[in-house]
């Protein structure tokens, strides 16, 4: 077995290129000089480029169309094992030539994000989400990769008018409700009437958190809500069939610490922190509080409802902060007072009922036989709004040495040197408020052959959270 003697260290095994003619596939990796592989919360396909310096006129005599089958083995410090990618090429870009020698860069993805532009849908769907997407993945993309998800809470049905199965799948993804979701108390329902004051009209209040994600990693397709995500890995709200994993605790070293001792593999060579407040950004699309309309042109019942975070905080799974605690930040709790985004929909029960009691499933409407493809939107549409935004309430990017396991969707625990200059710097090592567990968004894996005598490959992720600090404490940011 080879050895390696840094954490960052790896070797091409090898990168073979498979024609569209059906030659023989051809081995290229003599002239890869960097190679970068992603994931997204948010992407249904795995996606890479591959830069090439090509002496040998690949692009001519091959010739590269499109649609090449590319399959990458990699070894390293890392894993006992190769690590394999197979992706296709979709483009051929930044091309150079300069006498006999070019370069350029192969963009790589899933096969099943080209046979998705090729798909087209006609036939109706329903069920729940996830056994829509199932279907769509299994019998339209016809993918023999992985597929978990978690149980949704709603039946739904509708005519898909020729779109991509991507395309669908990303509109159900936003609309799907987690059964684990909570609505109303008892309390709740007693007081359903109850007019808010600082509206100056009618107006009820509606709870609850929405939002699914769907994204490809290396263990296949991922279908689960925003909550399940963030949920601690012993939590009644996160489902067995999460693939996801967590990692770390990573540490920041700053100086003389780089040579401590400790485990060269969980360290952080890089940090740094986006946006953290966009408050006027966050009112518009009503991430506090939101005042939504709601007309039933089959019935001409007209609704207000109005939409607090801070009304359904404690009971979504949150990542840092101290549990059984109130940790939204103060100004949100001001904000959530008054909407700051109205919406309305239109509502249609009837689409699919053909019976003659009402369609709608709501107690007050009286039906005995309420429509199960009834129009949710009440129940998802400020929901995952502002479940979505809350999730960005803190982001961070960090370098860490390559780990090729690391998938979008895991979860990593981070410690980043405290910056504060005072006694209490001293005394507490760690910035208590960024660090902490996050959520993984994305994930690069970079690759650089001609680094060194072995290689170099780092891993860059882009995390996300939706509370600020550690489990074990209470945040300053917090309002208890």
């Amino acid at each position: 077995m080879e050895k390696f003697t840094s954490p960052t260290d790896f070797r091409l095994k090898s990168v073979k290129l498979t024609p569209n003619n059906g030659k023989d596939p051809y081995e290229i990796g003599n002239i890869i000089t960097s190679f970068e592989y992603g994931e997204c919360v948010d992407v249904p396909f795995l996606s890479a480029k591959m830069d090439i310096v090509d002496g040998v006129a690949l692009l001519q005599t091959l010739p590269i169309q499109g649609g090449e089958k590319v399959e990458i083995s990699i070894i390293g410090s890392f894993s006992e094992e190769p690590v394999d990618y197979t992706l296709y090429v979709w483009t051929v870009s930044n091309r150079f030539a300069r006498q006999k020698q070019q370069t350029y860069t192969l963009g790589l993805i899933s096969l099943e994000a080209i046979i998705n532009e090729s798909t087209r849908v006609t036939k109706p769907l329903s069920g729940n989400p996830e056994n829509i997407l199932k279907d769509l993945l299994q019998n339209s993309i016809k993918t023999g990769k992985e597929i978990s998800t978690e149980p949704s809470k709603f039946e739904v049905k509708f005519i898909p008018n020729r779109r991509t199965p991507f395309n669908i799948l990303k509109s159900i993804t936003r609309n799907s409700v987690s059964t684990n979701t909570e609505y109303t108390s008892e309390k709740d329902k007693k007081d359903k009437n109850k007019t808010e004051k600082s509206e100056g009209e009618t107006s009820q209040s509606i709870k609850g958190s929405g939002g699914f994600l769907f994204w490809e990693s290396r263990r296949g397709y991922n279908f689960f809500a925003v909550d399940s995500l963030c949920a601690d890995d012993d939590s009644k709200q996160r489902p067995k069939s999460l693939q996801s994993k967590s990692w770390g605790p990573y540490y920041e070293a700053l100086g003389s610490q780089d040579d401590d001792g400790s485990d060269t593999r969980l360290r952080i060579y890089e940090s740094y922190f986006g946006s953290e407040v966009d408050l006027l950004q966050s009112l518009r699309k009503g991430k506090y509080s939101s005042l939504v309309v709601f007309f039933n042109h089959s019935t001409g019942q007209y609704e207000e409802y109005v939409y607090k975070i801070k009304d359904s905080y404690d009971n979504m799974a949150h990542l840092g902060g101290q549990e059984g605690l109130t940790l939204v930040p103060a100004n949100e709790i001001e904000m959530s007072e008054y909407p700051t985004r109205i919406m309305s929909i239109l509502l249609d029960h009837e689409t699919w009922y053909n019976e003659a009691g009402p369609a709608s499933p709501d107690e007050k409407d009286g039906s005995t036989s309420p429509s199960k493809f009834a129009d949710w939107q009440k129940y998802y549409a400020t929901q995952s709004i502002a479940r979505y935004e809350l999730l960005k309430n803190q982001t961070c990017t960090v370098v860490i040495p390559g780990n090729p396991d690391i998938c979008a969707g895991d979860k990593i625990d981070i410690r980043l040197v405290n910056k504060v200059p005072t006694q209490d710097g001293r005394e507490e090592p760690h910035d208590t408020e960024s660090s902490g567990v996050y959520l993984i968004g994305e994930v690069t894996h970079s690759y650089d052959p001609l680094s060194g005598t072995s290689g170099k490959f780092l891993t860059t992720l882009r995390l996300l959270r939706d509370s600020y600090g550690l489990k074990d404490r209470a945040s300053n940011h917090g309002t208890k």
